[in-house]
């Protein structure tokens, strides 16, 4: 569920909860304007996704680094409500620290190279499993005096 805190003309201001669904997206972008800025906490990982999906509706949107932004980082307070109005009266101040949006090119090569890092670490693992098991048939067959086929040296001579 997102929680979303409208400010009025008239400095009043009303939350309205939505779901995270096409549904919820389709009511929230309904009630949006072009003139109007969105803050988003951007603690989610997919928060450029959505950033995509809704700055078409928006005139501005601000992605929140929220360890820098102290009102939501040493709340004590920590409810969706209560930073939802954190946010929308400091957007309206222009005070939020933000995170750049990195364009599309630049978010693929991150998944590129997140993918990459994935895959040399699981084939890291495979050789050190695999090593490890070549040790120990090696040291079974040393100890009962079997030569592999594959080899050309008979392991007999440690006896």
């Amino acid at each position: 569920m997102r929680v979303v805190c409208f400010f009025n003309e008239d400095d009043t201001s009303h939350l309205a909860t939505f779901p995270l669904s096409k549904a919820g997206k389709g009511r929230l972008t309904e009630q949006l304007k072009k003139d109007d800025a969105l803050a988003v906490e951007a603690g989610a990982r997919r928060i450029y996704y959505f950033d995509d999906q809704i700055k078409a509706f928006v005139g501005r949107i601000v992605l929140v680094d929220t360890y820098r932004f102290s009102v939501i980082a040493k709340s004590k307070k920590k409810t969706d409500k209560a930073d939802a109005l954190a946010l929308a009266g400091f957007l309206k101040l222009d005070h939020l620290p933000e995170v750049p949006v990195p364009s599309e090119r630049v978010r693929q090569l991150r998944h590129l190279l997140q993918a990459r890092e994935t895959l040399v670490g699981l084939l890291t693992l495979a050789e050190e499993s695999g090593t490890r098991r070549l040790d120990q048939k090696w040291q079974c067959a040393v100890s009962f005096g079997i030569c592999f086929p594959d080899s050309q040296r008979a392991i007999n001579r440690t006896r």
